[in-house]
């Protein structure tokens, strides 16, 4: 049995065109999204200040600071929508042209959105704290019983 050009097997085989109506639509999704008050540069230019929270007491500082956080929370999720939309629409491309079928520059562009993509849901590692001089990393436990951190 024979793979067609595009690369897939024969249960992947598909219409050139479906295929290139699917990224035409993916298209217009980003393009939409690009343009909306959902799109990454638009949620990193709505700003507040610090001020709209009033001044004189310590929660307004508190709420500036969680509004900034989820601010650029929801900016980044809104650039890592969008690349996933416009990975799709490669990922398209080569089941359509095969991996070799696709220009370079989209090859790179495919592996950069899958470098962002690890990175934004990698989890954060908290930073390392220093050791008491009672903690070192060739100490073994003691040989007392433990409560295990219940006392």
């Amino acid at each position: 049995m024979e793979a067609p050009i595009g690369g897939g097997g024969k249960d992947l085989d598909v219409k050139g065109v479906t295929l290139q109506t699917f990224k035409n639509r993916i298209d217009e999704i980003l393009n939409s999204l690009a343009e909306s008050p959902a799109g990454h540069q638009t949620i990193g230019e709505q700003t507040v200040t610090a001020d709209a929270y009033g001044n004189g007491f310590g929660a307004a500082g508190d709420l500036h600071a969680g509004y900034e956080k989820i601010r650029a929370r929801l900016e980044g999720l809104s650039k890592m929508f969008g690349e996933t939309i416009e990975a799709l629409g490669i990922a398209v491309q080569m089941a359509d042209k095969g991996y070799g079928g696709v220009d370079t520059g989209v090859k790179e562009r495919f592996k950069e959105i899958h470098k962002h993509s690890r990175e934004f849901y990698e989890p954060q590692t908290p930073p390392q704290t220093q050791q008491t001089p009672t903690q070192t990393p060739t100490s073994k436990p003691s040989e007392t019983t433990d409560s295990g951190g219940f006392a």
